[in-house]
């Protein structure tokens, strides 16, 4: 009896302690009577998002912008900027961080994402009867210039390919 006891007592403590846990990667803005508190690298994520952007891009860049500096070895307390490498299975984003945590540039590449719909009726107004073939994104981030955002298309009709880039807007150039 006794030990049931415990052990009841320990898995109680047990899930305490765990429904006090909070996911790392969150980023989240709190406002205080009158002041408002945001991560240092809010600016980053509200050049790089949109609405449409496919949740595989979202959920890697979140990750950038909640990336504790000072709490990684990397940190030495000398060095003025620090480069970090972040990857998932459908892209890699170096993000390059000042000595305080702040995102100073951030250089993103994707593979074969969901299109947002925008860009895809864009090109298959552009392009009917073609197949998609492949796509790649592009983001090239400067904390002082904002977020410059391109798709890149492969597509393919009757054995001809034609490559395409587009501005994040749906705009060919």
């Amino acid at each position: 009896m006794r030990k049931a006891v415990f052990g009841l007592l320990f898995l109680g403590l047990a899930s305490l302690t765990f429904a006090q846990d909070r996911p790392k990667d969150e980023v989240r803005t709190v406002e205080l009577e009158g002041v408002v508190l945001t991560s240092p690298n809010y600016a980053y994520l509200a050049e790089v998002q949109n609405a449409e952007s496919s949740e595989v891009v979202k959920k890697l860049e979140r990750k950038v912008a909640s990336f504790d500096l000072k709490e990684s070895p990397i940190y030495n307390k000398i060095d003025k900027a620090y480069e970090v490498f972040f990857s998932n299975s459908k892209g890699k984003i170096l993000a390059v961080y000042d000595d305080n945590g702040k995102i100073l540039s951030a250089f993103e590449r994707f593979g074969d994402v969901i299109v947002p719909d925008p860009i895809r009726n864009t090109v298959f107004q552009a392009y009917p009867d073609w197949k998609m073939n492949s796509n790649k994104y592009l983001v090239t981030y400067y904390h002082d210039k904002g977020a410059k955002k391109t798709y890149y298309f492969q597509l393919e009709k009757n054995n001809k390919k034609k490559n395409l880039k587009l501005t994040w807007e749906g705009m060919e150039y």
